[in-house]
């Protein structure tokens, strides 16, 4: 280890920051969660005051970082975890709770608290079938299946030898980020060279397999931003995202034009990525001449006029690119 990142949750492994930095890193890249991460844990400190906090404030503190799943159920655990007590020590424990699957309890474990647990992200499982040429031939369950009792078979190895599964485990996911990588990875100073069947093998870029290429889902949404000037200031109206719906909890443009008198300003178009989800966006840009009575019509939804230059609000990277784009139009 001594070639690792210097990272912020590897200053103070404790449960909660190694929990947070986890969740976080789910699907997402590290330089990307590192200043996520700062500003959440700032706001933050502990379990208590993220179990006591308000689901808005959680959401704003995340927003920006996508799939916000993970942050209702992190916000969640922290209640039940507070609640209970005291984080679990165990595998059962951590996957009672909301967002904790097997990889995300055994790094929590191992890391934090040294258990003998195996992990199994994306670098981990690019190093593994290397060194074993384990391949995808009997399907993709049979492939993570192998990859996850070879990594408990090297954790505990290393734990007999008094190799503490947080240096191992950890050690593991450096190896795959920074010398065994996808694509020009540096065999000849990598410590595991002598045993990689894949390198001695010429393959080692073969391995692991390539999965099949990802489908593409096209989603259109038309949506309606209304602006007007509300005690002298340029506000927009939003609206709460309903219990179930896409971008649920998080503040977003109207899915209906306005009823009352209002002059169009023209169209904004977006586009962004999320997950296997390319999202196309056609907003129709709306100012009320009188926002007496609000001048909308949207049923069931929590509506609610903010600055347009405010961002202290939970709300999606398709809302921000939105904004950005009708700012431009003044």
């Amino acid at each position: 280890m001594r070639q690792k990142r210097v990272l912020p949750w590897r200053e103070a492994p404790t449960l909660y920051r190694v929990w947070i930095s986890e969740i976080m890193l789910q699907q997402t890249q590290v330089a990307t969660v590192i200043p996520y991460f700062e500003r959440f844990i700032k706001r933050f400190p502990d379990v208590e005051t993220l179990a006591r906090a308000e689901e808005d404030d959680v959401l704003l503190h995340w927003a920006g970082l996508g799939y916000y799943s993970r942050a209702r159920n992190l916000y969640r655990a922290a209640k039940q975890i507070f609640s209970e007590g005291g984080f679990p020590k165990c595998r059962e424990g951590w996957l009672s709770l909301p967002g904790i699957g097997p990889y995300t309890a055994g790094a929590i474990l191992s890391i934090a608290l040294d258990q003998p647990e195996p992990i199994l992200d994306g670098n981990v499982e690019r190093v593994l079938s290397r060194v074993r040429r384990v391949g995808r031939e009997e399907g993709d369950v049979e492939f993570k299946s192998r990859l996850w009792k070879l990594s408990l078979i090297f954790v505990e190895k290393g734990f007999s030898h008094s190799i503490r599964p947080s240096v191992l485990n950890q050690a593991l996911m450096e190896l795959g980020a920074t010398v065994c990588t996808p694509g020009n990875p540096k065999c000849s100073v990598c410590p595991l060279a002598g045993i990689c069947q894949a390198r001695v093998c010429g393959e080692v870029e073969s391995f692991p397999p390539r999965k099949p290429a990802k489908k593409w889902v096209q989603v259109h949404e038309e949506l309606h931003c209304v602006l007007a000037e509300v005690v002298g200031v340029g506000s927009i109206m939003l609206r709460r995202r309903r219990k179930g719906e896409w971008r649920e909890g998080l503040w977003d443009l109207l899915e209906s034009a306005p009823v009352s008198k209002a002059v169009n300003l023209g169209i904004v178009e977006t586009r962004h990525v999320v997950t296997n989800h390319k999202i196309f966006r056609k907003t129709q840009v709306w100012k009320l001449e009188d926002s007496q009575g609000w001048g909308v019509a949207e049923p069931d939804s929590e509506l609610r006029w903010f600055s347009l230059g405010s961002d202290e609000l939970p709300m999606g990277s398709a809302l921000r690119k939105t904004l950005e784009k009708v700012r431009e139009m003044f």
